[in-house]
């Protein structure tokens, strides 16, 4: 497990947590080591239940603590990009996230973006013919990989 300092503000409200006093596994599951910060703060919310944990010490609800490098800003990206190219891979990028809402709350860094999801960004420009290997986004930073839980 990594050494993670979990703040109560870091947890999505929607996220699962695990309250199970004898899980073998609850020093090294996210779910658990959020339920501890986060029960601090809170006073409800969607927890696993310890009927979740199987008799072989598995819980089809474990979630490694980990951090991922994320992302956000695109106007390096696009900087990069003749001009011909800027509309229809600004388009397809938006399309990406499905709506011209969710590209601006990704760009203004709202939401961050996932190590796929800097990937799939990528994989748009290559298929335009451009050579990423220097491609970078305008800021990163390491989180807790809360991914998937808003």
């Amino acid at each position: 497990m990594e050494n993670l300092n979990i703040r109560p503000e870091d947890v999505p409200a929607s996220f699962l947590l695990c309250f199970h006093p004898s899980c073998p596994r609850r020093t090294d599951c996210l779910r658990h080591v959020a339920g501890e910060a986060a029960d601090r703060v809170r006073d409800h919310g969607a927890c696993v239940f310890p009927s979740a944990l199987t008799a072989d010490g598995q819980c089809r609800f474990f979630r490694p603590v980990r951090t991922i490098r994320s992302a956000w800003g695109f106007r390096p990206l696009f900087d990069r990009v003749r001009h011909e190219d800027y509309a229809l891979l600004r388009m397809q990028v938006m399309l990406l996230f499905g709506s011209r809402s969710r590209f601006f709350r990704y760009n203004r860094g709202d939401y961050r973006l996932t190590p796929e999801q800097q990937e799939q960004v990528l994989d748009i420009f290559r298929r335009q013919g451009y050579d990423t290997a220097e491609f970078r986004f305008e800021y990163y930073e390491d989180v807790i990989d809360f991914v998937g839980e808003r």
